[in-house]
């Protein structure tokens, strides 16, 4: 069992930084960008999936990891709109995304001690209800269209 010394002694050797308000208004400023690296690796590799796999396995990972990371292509009606149109959905995708993380750095930021785990923990509930809303988009559109979707 850890002694009351000893556990004042941790709190003591490692503070935080400049401060706990500069802490959090560090996360408000950066968690918005940092928001941005989980659907860009997600995108990446479901890129890579697509112009690599072969078969309907990876069309349909691909599929739905591209969906996932750049909600914007849905907008726009891919896979099936023509493609001059994508660099927008990018680009809202992009923006969506900051927004994303914008919000989630204001809830983790809410309390007095906050700090990274807690944005990632927010900012990963906000993801699953995009995954979720994108996920049931393409549901949609495949029942809709049928297997010319892949």
């Amino acid at each position: 069992m850890i002694s009351r010394s000893e556990c004042e002694a941790s709190l003591v050797a490692a503070p935080v930084a400049g401060g706990p308000r500069w802490y959090r208004r560090r996360i408000r400023a950066v968690g918005p960008f940092a928001a941005l690296a989980p659907p860009t690796v997600i995108g990446v590799l479901s890129l890579v999936i697509l112009l690599l796999g072969e078969g309907r396995l990876s069309a349909v990972v691909g599929l739905i990891g591209t969906m996932i990371s750049g909600p914007g292509l849905l907008l726009v009606g891919a896979p099936i709109a023509n493609s001059s149109s994508y660099p927008m959905a990018l680009l809202l995708s992009v923006l969506f995304w900051i927004a994303v993380g914008s919000i989630a750095a204001w809830r983790a930021t809410r309390r007095p001690i906050a700090g990274w785990p807690e944005f990632w923990r927010e900012y990963v509930i906000l993801w699953l209800a995009t995954a979720t809303g994108a996920g049931v988009g393409i549901v949609i559109a495949a029942a809709r269209i049928g297997n010319t979707l892949l």
